[in-house]
C-alpha cells in the first residue's frame, strides 16, 4: 500500500478507489465494533475516507497506508463522541431553559390571575385608579386627568381599595410582582 500513498498524495483519484475498495469493510468494522450502530458505523466510515482524501498532501511514505488510516479514523471517532457529548451538554442546558421559561410563565399567569381575583371585589372606578396607580405607575395629577375626576378623588379612591383589599394578605405581593414580572 505504499506505492498508493504517492498516488493519493498526487491526487490519483483510481488510487483512493482501490483503497477504498480495500479498506472499506475493515474501517467499517472498526466504527461497528465502537458504536454498535450500522447507520454510525457507516456515516463515520465515510467521514474517514474524506478526510483521508482532503488531507492526503498530509500522508506521510514512512508509515503504512492503513496505519495512517486507521488513525484518521480514530479522530473521527473521537470527534463523534465529543460532538455527542457536547450535544448533550447543549441539549441539557436547552431543556433547563425551557423548563425554567415554562414556570416562570406558569408563576406570572397565576399571580394574574389570583390578582385579578383579588381586584373582581372593587367597584370599577375604584378598580380603574387602583391599576392606574399601583400596578401603571400613574402618579394621581395623571390619573384625576385621565379618568377627568379631582387628584383628593383619586387618593380617596386608592385609600378605599387599600382598606378593602387588606383582607387579601396576598396583594401587596402580587402588586410587587406583577411589577417585575409584567
Amino acid at each position: 500500500m505504499l506505492s498508493y500513498i504517492h498516488n493519493l498524495k498526487s491526487g490519483n483519484h483510481e488510487s483512493f478507489e482501490i483503497v477504498f475498495k480495500l479498506s472499506h469493510k475493515k474501517v467499517y468494522g472498526y466504527f461497528f465494533k465502537k458504536t454498535n450502530d450500522e447507520d454510525m458505523a457507516q456515516e463515520l466510515t465515510q467521514l474517514a475516507f474524506i478526510k483521508l482524501w482532503n488531507f492526503r498532501h498530509t500522508l506521510s511514505e514512512e508509515h503504512e497506508l492503513d496505519v495512517q488510516l486507521f488513525r484518521i479514523a480514530r479522530t473521527t471517532l473521537l470527534d463523534y463522541f465529543k460532538k455527542l457529548s457536547n450535544d448533550g451538554r447543549n441539549l441539557k442546558l436547552y431543556y433547563s431553559s425551557i423548563s425554567e421559561a415554562s414556570a416562570e410563565q406558569n408563576q406570572k399567569f397565576e399571580i394574574n390571575q389570583q390578582l385579578e381575583v383579588a381586584l373582581s371585589v372593587l367597584p370599577p372606578t375604584r378598580k380603574k385608579v387602583f391599576i392606574l396607580s399601583r400596578l401603571q405607575g400613574y402618579s394621581y395629577k395623571e390619573i384625576s386627568e385621565q379618568l377627568s375626576i379631582s387628584p383628593r378623588t383619586v387618593e380617596k379612591h386608592i385609600s378605599l381599595a387599600i382598606k378593602q383589599l387588606d383582607g387579601y394578605a396576598y396583594v401587596p405581593m402580587f402588586i410587587l410582582l406583577t411589577k417585575f414580572l409584567g
